[in-house]
């Protein structure tokens, strides 16, 4: 009798566990949908909300390269800076069009090489300043020598996920370094095809450190952000959770870092955007544009984990409506169909992170 009861126990036992491992299978299959959902949402959210506002007159406009499309990927912050460069070529009579692809591919490399020696992962979110210090250590090449409208946003996401596992694999087994960075780019190759070793523009050679240079000089773009938790007029490090590099930003109050976006656009420069798309559930009582208020508004916003930064943009004019309010137009990387963003003044202020503008821009 014992022993039939020991069975039974020891039946039920195995039922409960594989009930517990179903269940805990079923919710992590849930969470994954909802997180897949809630990605999808603040990364190419609804477009409606951004349109053309009616009756809209365009102030400044600067011209812009074709809309990219940057798909299923999380590299937003790389499409929008070259975005902004492009954009201020192209203000200055030089016409270029770059590659994300250059950089995300640069910064899976490295990233690679961290999961090797330190046991690092690799994700392909960022922020702004490291899109601009990929750009200033790796260089950048034309969009059509290095295209990212031939490698889907999966396949991506896949060549980061084996570069991640091959270099741990590697790790573990004690290979050398030589032999992992030799594995990866074959992975890279062959998911996203071969990198370019130089660029060839209008009857020019340059590699791709020297062609970024011919672009942007090192330095020549600063971050700048505006939070009340760090002294004004000094630099501190965003607590943002893509700013794993920690790059440092330049902290000044809200309208001088909207005095920032203007002057920038007024002197014809673009400005990158760093921000936030989806809700952010509280907003201003009856639309108040107190810049104290707002100032007030935006902290508590980011100290809840509300405001955060789920998506960039290239800034390339403003216009305003027969009531006087002033839009921000952004160049966005979701394709034809939601290339323009139309972003209040209000909304500007309460939903930026950081800008990356150029220097003489800077206050």
């Amino acid at each position: 009798m014992a022993h039939r009861d020991s069975d039974s126990f020891m039946q039920a036992t195995i039922l409960s566990v594989c009930c517990f491992h179903f269940a805990v299978r079923q919710y992590m299959r849930i969470l994954f949908l909802a997180l897949a959902i809630a990605v999808l949402t603040s990364c190419h959210g609804t477009q409606k909300k951004y349109g053309v506002p009616q009756h809209f007159v365009v102030d400044v406009m600067l011209p812009t390269t074709p809309v990219k499309d940057q798909g299923r990927t999380e590299a937003c912050w790389i499409y929008a800076m070259l975005a902004t460069l492009e954009s201020d070529r192209l203000a200055m009579g030089d016409s270029v069009n770059l590659s994300p692809m250059w950089c995300a591919r640069k910064s899976i490399e490295e990233q690679s090489r961290r999961t090797f020696l330190c046991g690092d992962t690799i994700t392909l979110r960022g922020t702004l300043p490291e899109a601009m210090r990929l750009i200033e250590r790796y260089g950048v090449v034309t969009y059509d020598s290095y295209r990212p409208d031939i490698v889907s946003g999966n396949d991506l996401a896949v060549a980061a996920r084996s570069a991640y596992h091959t270099s741990a694999v590697m790790s573990a087994q004690r290979s050398t370094l030589e032999r992992q960075q030799a594995a990866v780019a074959e992975i890279l190759d062959s998911r996203l095809s071969a990198a370019p070793h130089l660029v060839f523009l209008y009857g020019m050679e340059y590699t791709p450190q020297l062609f970024a240079e011919s672009i942007a000089l090192p330095g020549e773009w600063h971050p700048v952000t505006s939070f009340r938790h760090h002294e004004y007029f000094s630099s501190f490090a965003p607590e943002l959770p893509d700013n794993r590099q920690h790059h440092e930003a330049y902290n000044v109050p809200l309208d001088s870092l909207m005095a920032v976006i203007d002057t920038s656009l007024e002197n014809r420069h673009p400005v990158a955007w760093e921000g936030c798309m989806t809700s952010l559930a509280s907003r201003m009582e009856n639309g108040s544009k107190d810049i104290t208020a707002v100032t007030e508004m935006r902290q508590r916003l980011f100290e809840r984990h509300i405001l955060t930064d789920d998506h960039c943009m290239a800034i390339i004019g403003y216009g305003h409506t027969p009531d006087g309010s002033r839009y921000y137009i952004l160049k966005n990387s979701w394709g034809e169909e939601a290339g323009f963003c139309y972003i209040s003044r209000l909304d500007m202020m309460l939903r930026t992170v950081m800008v990356m503008a150029k220097r003489d821009s800077r206050i």
